[in-house]
């Protein structure tokens, strides 16, 4: 999650900074779920929010998921104190419905395996072109090869 935040907020777009997406409406949920490929088994992307806290970054910056108005957590999520990030495969939960990375992969904001397989993320640009709720965003999703790979890099030195 922390490369993901830092490769989001280094992103330009017409000059405009990024940082990782915070998501307030089933529009923007949905837009952005139709921005990913949809993969066969659970694959997630990282967004900008931690359980319990809320969103760390952009405009929302410090609110609550409630607070800013949307939510989309599965049946049983939050089940952690982990970074969210939205699935997009077809098994364990539904594809667009948000989870929190668990334990160990969550306190250094790294998938944790099999049970949190996010393989990019979401970046956000402010000011840009309009989305399907006539918001003033433009949101672009970018997949993280390099991301997986530091991850299974630092699962084999640390098991």
């Amino acid at each position: 999650w922390e490369t993901a935040r830092s490769a989001a907020a280094a992103s330009q777009h017409n000059g405009i900074y990024g940082h990782l997406a915070t998501i307030t409406s089933q529009a923007e949920n949905d837009f952005l779920l139709s921005l990913a490929p949809i993969y066969s088994s659970f694959t997630g992307v990282w967004i900008g929010g931690r359980h319990p806290a809320g969103w760390l970054v952009g405009p929302e910056n410090g609110q609550t998921f409630a607070a800013a108005g949307f939510s989309n957590f599965s049946g049983n999520e939050p089940n952690n104190n982990g970074y969210a990030y939205m699935n997009i495969g077809n098994t364990y939960i539904a594809p667009g419905t948000w989870a929190d990375a668990s334990d160990a992969g969550s306190a250094q904001g790294l998938p944790h395996g099999a049970w949190d397989p996010v393989v990019g993320y979401f970046v956000e640009y402010e000011g840009g072109a309009a989305v399907p709720e006539q918001s003033s965003l433009l949101v672009f999703v970018l997949s993280l090869a390099g991301l997986w790979a530091a991850n299974r890099r630092l699962t084999r030195r640390n098991p």
